[in-house]
């Protein structure tokens, strides 16, 4: 299949989509992105996805290079062009080209691509690693991923599927989805230091009109005592996880609590495919 990218105006394949090196998420990490998918050619919660990019360009004071209406219009024509049952669209906008490689450029560098993935099966968990690390600005989904990166030898050697961040006591996030723990059938999920996912919020509108939801901060202790834990995001959907460094939860198993919401979710997606 030949794919094509967005990139600055224009839809081009993708052997011919370049950008200069004086682009400053290149010479500096200042640039924002969203993740999300399609199915079937349907582009999944794009609204929620359209609304934290646009607040994620705001707080970095960034200036989108289109109006929503013409980006959503850019993103279904990427779909289009890229026929597959699932299908990851990713949205990237840097600080441009700067002149003197630290100031952004009054037009930032907008590019729109689309790559087909695969969801882990449900009634499969993952494994984490834990790392002491809080996200520097949770409120932006930015380009940096210095830490779960530099931590991928160890992740490998440990059998980890993933990192969780952890920092003075206190459980934030995963790299790349929200932590939720069950305990005694009550669902808790961390708040502080962590970017709110799409699927993070869509599974607590869920979760909330069957179970006693919390959301506030957690404490490691609490993590690692928790009867069951499952992670959230738009590549994952909702995974158990059945290990954290040593501690393993439900018994290796996907914890029944979490195999319901996983079935709630599946019904309340088909509301937006």
């Amino acid at each position: 299949m030949k794919e094509y990218i967005f990139l600055n105006g224009q839809i081009i394949p993708a052997e011919n989509a370049n950008i200069h090196v004086s682009d400053l998420g290149l010479l500096r990490g200042y640039g924002i992105f969203d993740f999300f998918r399609a199915i079937d050619g349907k582009a999944i919660f794009i609204e929620d996805h359209l609304d934290r990019f646009e607040n994620s360009a705001n707080l970095m004071g960034l200036k989108i290079p289109a109006s929503r209406d013409e980006l959503r219009n850019i993103i279904l024509e990427i779909i289009r062009l890229h026929p597959q049952h699932l299908l990851g669209v990713k949205m990237v906008m840097t600080g441009g080209y700067s002149a003197d490689g630290y100031t952004p450029a009054e037009k930032s560098n907008l590019i729109v691509m689309g790559k087909p993935f695969e969801f882990k099966p449900a009634d499969v968990g993952m494994k984490l690693m834990s790392v002491e690390y809080r996200r520097e600005i949770p409120e932006i989904k930015t380009l940096n991923y210095i830490t779960p990166i530099r931590a991928l030898a160890k992740m490998k050697a440990f059998g980890a599927d993933d990192v969780l961040y952890h920092q003075n006591g206190f459980i934030s996030e995963s790299s790349r989805s929200n932590i939720f723990v069950i305990k005694n059938e009550k669902i808790i999920t961390p708040v502080d230091g962590a970017l709110f996912g799409v699927t993070r919020k869509h599974v607590l509108n869920i979760a909330k009109r069957h179970f006693v939801v919390e959301e506030r901060d957690l404490s490691t202790q609490e993590y690692y005592d928790a009867d069951e834990v499952f992670t959230t995001g738009s590549t994952k959907r909702i995974v158990a996880i059945t290990q954290t460094d040593n501690t393993v939860f439900s018994e290796g198993k996907v914890g029944k609590i979490t195999k319901k919401l996983q079935e709630l979710f599946l019904e309340h997606e088909k509301n937006f495919s």
